[in-house]
């Protein structure tokens, strides 16, 4: 046959038969094939349930059905036991399940069972069947091979044996047995019911492919399927010439001989006794140990059997998998060295789940998804489960044959006699495994000690000696306390002990002393080993040194918590410490002073950055005399620095004393100059202060009015203090909201200009106009320049508003000259942050050029604080739009550090007298006088002057006297639209 396994039980009952029954339909219905049972009668029920059933039957069911009860019933009627079992499924469905059981066999077949037993327990197959067939008065009987593909295409059966007429009995002549094809559903049923029986063969359908049984004449037939397991690997049949009737006993009979036959070879059987004796065993296997007795035994295995492919292995289970690792593999007769592998679902994983020996051919057919199996082509597969008293097997030895066996049960028999063998040689293999593993992981990187229970060190590793400096001999029989001596108080020996025994384990950061004597941090794990009576017998402790992890996370703690400069806290901890002093209110009251370094930048820019930063450290040094009671220091940003003083009283005017007392003091610290190397440095503070209380939440909100007051302080001059009050923040809130909607104003075009005429003072005629800048919102309102043009200077948008006016002033300017206005010149104030900006000399020559407005009428007023502020680029610049042909005028002039000699150097053309002057003019002799020397030096210079801001006549009358030569106010015209600016010009150009 082709497949040999374990032999399962006769089975002593026929097949279980299940019909579902509708009880409101009273029809039942047959779920399995009842055709070839006692029970055909009921496959196509011609009454309605339960009529069709013997009383007998039918009374203890209904009973059952009538209580509404699932359960079971044990009947006998009519010489059969019936076994019935009823189960609800739903509504008014119900299972039953039929099973009939003969209540005793004919005592004559009865009789042959034991004698035909025992012939086939000493392999005397061929009499047992003999036997069995003038037993049951067959005519003939034959056993066929079956295949899942033959050589006929399809399902196949192959006679193997037979005994009759056209065999050892001499009869009628009748048809040589040969290979037939298999019907489908003949195959199927066989494997499902194990045996069946028919009259009339000639015209059963599914023994249509018998084609001899016509020929032959054969009218009844008994057939039982020869099994391994659930796969079907032959057929005993048994025929009859004349109408015979079949019982049930004579298909247990024949069911039982089929399974006695499970792997009978008659063709070789007379070689059984001469393939056994050549089967022995290399007599050097029983002297072999581990990878050598795997070795032998695999290479004789592939020798006598003929295999391509042989390898033994251990299994070992991985999750849901089941892999192999192979101890030794031999291909073609070379070893080879394989990899764990893991298997697919095959014989070798029913090995594993199953533990019996299998010779299995046909390996295609049924085991299509073991692809690695079948990738080395091979016909026929023998596998060993390799097992020790333990449940399951250890391990497996396997062998691909080119070729199948003729008989394999000999090498099988010799195979697993070694079974046993094997399973300790592959433990004793994987527990060297584990030995060589266990030292490789004692020789870790990591240090090692071991310790009996008492503390006493039996062996230490190479890294335990690396580590502390320590040499094996020095601490092999020393007590552990010498790496860690106790003192008063310590509980870690009774810690670690209690851990130990609860957990298992006990892990955590000690000191261990090294050889120099020096304790060092390490991370140490402690484990127990317990002995054969469950007590722990030794300690096994690892550790490494963390001396390097402390100082890598104190770096970092540094640099996420300090300043790296000047080792002050950070703003992170300068949160973290007022948030603190918020959650834990005391009733006291505490202050925040920002500090701002004045003029920091341009000693930066000129000096260069380390000076700069000597510079902070001289700062914090001279911060850090202040007294230190409830203050802590911390560096906010380059140049900024932040006090917070945590306990200044429980009242504010206590505390706001106490702040402006520091802040006075703190100011002190900066009236000296800094020594910076060669330097002498000044540097100023401008100082912040917010005061809070325990009802204050919210840290950022402090450090915000700290930061408003500081800039507050510093706007309103260098080396000053300023407290935080609400209408600061008002006043920032409404400065903040200005510049938001000033921005809508230049995308939403609310800014418009208004012209200024200017005059001469000596005969009233029009010297020239300035553009003015306004802003108009959208509901109307006009917004004072003095509050939005402050803020544009502030921030980039002076630019874009600078830009704008100048070509939108001159765009106008050229329409008028082109419409006949007689307008001398245009005048357009420029900001320092316009003036300052990269590209401005080009910025002007393309406005000129786009407009057409000639160079000659075009008047810059540049505010003398702008010249100063970069001296020599300005005077650059200024240079630079001369050449272009462009009048230059020093706005505001006498109100800054106005100089002699930078005035002698100005390349301008004008100089602007500031309203300040004027104001004052009439009742203030020094005021005139400051405008006569102005008035004279500009003479001198051939400068031209105009005076702003004439609102009088009086004003006028001195400025006349005095030789001014230009003035422009509300005197004469206020600043213009347009429209009202061309009415105005209209009587002047035609007169």
């Amino acid at each position: 046959m082709s497949s040999i396994a374990l032999r399962q039980p006769v089975p002593t009952s026929s097949t279980p038969l299940f019909f579902r029954l509708d009880a409101r339909s009273q029809r039942l219905v047959a779920l399995t094939d009842v055709m070839q049972t006692p029970l055909h009668w009921l496959d196509e029920p011609r009454a309605p349930w339960p009529a069709q059933l013997p009383e007998a039957l039918r009374g203890p069911i209904e009973q059952m059905l009538a209580k509404g009860q699932s359960g079971r019933l044990h009947l006998r009627f009519d010489g059969i036991l019936w076994q019935i079992a009823l189960s609800h499924e739903q509504d008014a469905f119900w299972l039953i399940c039929l099973q009939t059981q003969s209540q005793e066999i004919t005592a004559d077949l009865a009789l042959h069972l034991p004698r035909l037993s025992q012939m086939a327990s000493q392999q005397q197959f061929a009499p047992m069947l003999e036997s069995l067939k003038e037993t049951l008065g067959a005519d003939r009987l034959a056993l066929w091979h079956y295949q899942a593909s033959g050589s006929l295409g399809g399902e196949q059966l192959t006679p193997v044996f037979s005994l009759g007429w056209d065999g050892t009995d001499a009869g009628k002549a009748a048809t040589p047995l040969a290979a037939i094809r298999g019907d489908s559903r003949y195959i199927r049923a066989l494997r499902t019911r194990k045996a069946l029986s028919f009259s009339e063969t000639a015209h059963q359908p599914m023994l249509s492919q018998h084609y001899y049984l016509s020929e032959d004449n054969v009218h009844s037939r008994l057939d039982a399927a020869l099994l391994d397991q659930d796969r079907l690997i032959g057929v005993l049949s048994l025929e009859y010439r004349t109408p015979t009737l079949l019982n049930e006993e004579m298909l247990q009979l024949v069911r039982h001989c089929a399974q006695q036959l499970g792997h009978w070879q008659p063709q070789v059987e007379e070689m059984a006794s001469e393939a056994a004796q050549a089967l022995s065993l290399p007599g050097e296997l029983s002297l072999m140990t581990g990878i050598d007795y795997c070795e032998t035994l695999v290479s004789w295995a592939c020798h006598i059997s003929g295999a391509s492919l042989g390898w033994v292995g251990e299994y070992q289970p991985r999750g849901k998998d089941l892999w192999v690792i192979p101890r030794h593999v031999r291909l073609k007769g070379e070893p080879q060295h394989w990899p764990a592998m893991g298997l697919d679902p095959g014989p070798s994983a029913e090995l594993f789940h199953h533990g019996q020996a299998l010779y299995i051919e046909d390996l295609a057919q049924r085991y299509p998804s073991a692809t690695k199996l079948l990738s080395h082509d091979a016909k026929a597969f023998i596998g060993i489960p390799l097992s020790l008293p333990t449940p399951g097997p250890i391990g497996q030895l396997i062998l691909l044959l080119d070729q199948p066996l003729a008989d394999p049960m000999p090498l099988l028999d010799v195979l697993t006699s070694q079974a046993k063998r094997a399973a300790i040689e592959l433990q004793r293999l994987a527990a060297d495994d584990a030995l060589r593993l266990a030292e490789v992981a004692f020789n870790t990187h990591d240090g090692l000690l071991v310790t009996d229970s008492q503390g006493t060190i039996l062996k230490v590793n190479h890294s335990f000696c690396r580590i502390t400096g320590f040499a094996q001999s020095e601490m092999v029989g020393q007590h552990i306390d010498r790496l860690r001596p106790p003192y008063y108080g310590d509980r870690l020996k009774e810690e670690v002990w209690q851990t130990v025994r609860n957990q298992e384990l006990w892990i955590g950061e000690e000191q261990c002393l090294n050889q120099a004597g020096n304790l060092f941090p390490v991370r140490l794990m402690v484990s127990g080993v317990r002995n054969e009576h469950g007590e722990i017998g030794h300690l096994v402790c690892s550790f490494y040194d963390v001396s390097k992890e402390k100082e890598a996370a104190r770096n970092i703690e540094q640099l996420a918590y300090y300043d790296d400069l000047c080792g002050l806290y950070n703003r992170r901890s300068l949160t973290d410490a007022l948030n603190r002093t918020l959650s834990e209110p005391n009733g006291q009251w505490g202050a925040l002073l920002l500090v701002d370094l004045d003029n920091f930048k341009s000693i930066n820019d000129s000096l260069g950055h380390a000076y700069g930063d000597m510079l902070l450290q001289a700062v914090v040094a001279r911060l850090k005399e202040l007294p230190q009671d409830n203050l802590v220091l911390a560096r906010t940003s380059g140049d900024e620095f932040a006090l917070l003083f945590t306990a200044l009283g429980q009242g504010y005017v206590t505390a706001k004393i106490l702040a402006e007392h520091f802040a006075r003091e703190l100011m002190g610290q900066f009236r000296a100059p800094f020594d910076i190397e060669s330097h002498k440095l000044h540097c100023s503070a401008s100082i912040g202060i917010s005061l809070f209380s325990g009802e204050d939440k919210d840290h950022l909100i402090l450090m915000q009015q700290a930061d408003t007051a500081a800039h507050m302080a510093k706007r309103g001059g260098q080396g000053s203090y300023v407290f935080f009050s609400q209408a600061m923040a008002e006043k920032e809130r409404s400065k903040l909201a200005l510049s938001n909607q000033l921005r809508d104003a230049l995308r939403n075009h609310e800014l418009l200009l208004h012209y200024q005429p200017q005059y001469r003072v000596d005969n009233g005629a029009l010297s020239g106009i300035e553009a003015l800048l306004r802003w108009q919102k959208s509901d109307g309102t006009m917004v004072p320049p003095g509050e939005f043009i402050p803020i544009a200077e502030e921030t980039s948008l002076i630019q874009d508003i600078g830009y704008w006016v100048m070509k939108t002033a001159c765009a106008q300017y050229s329409f008028w000259l082109n419409q006949g206005f007689t307008i001398p010149h245009l005048s357009v104030n420029v900001s320092a942050r316009q003036f300052h900006t990269a590209g401005f000399v080009q910025q002007v020559e393309y406005i000129l050029r786009d407009t057409g407005v000639p160079p000659s009428r075009l008047l810059l007023e540049i505010t003398e604080s702008v010249v100063l502020e970069n001296r020599l680029e300005s005077i650059a610049r200024m240079h630079q739009l001369k050449e272009l042909g462009i009048l230059l005028s020093i706005d505001d002039f006498g109100t800054g550090y106005s100089s002699l000699a930078y005035l002698r150097d100005l390349p301008a053309d004008e100089v602007k007298l500031d309203r300040s002057f004027i104001q004052t003019l009439v009742h203030s002799e020094q005021d005139r006088a400051i405008v006569k020397a102005i008035l004279d030096l500009a003479r001198v210079f051939r400068f031209t002057v105009t005076a702003e801001g004439v609102e009088e006549q009086e004003q006028l009358d001195i400025l006349k006297h005095l030789g001014c030569q230009h003035y422009q106010g509300f005197l004469t015209s206020r600043p213009l639209p347009v429209k009202a600016l061309e009415s105005l010009l209209t009587p002047l150009s035609s007169g």
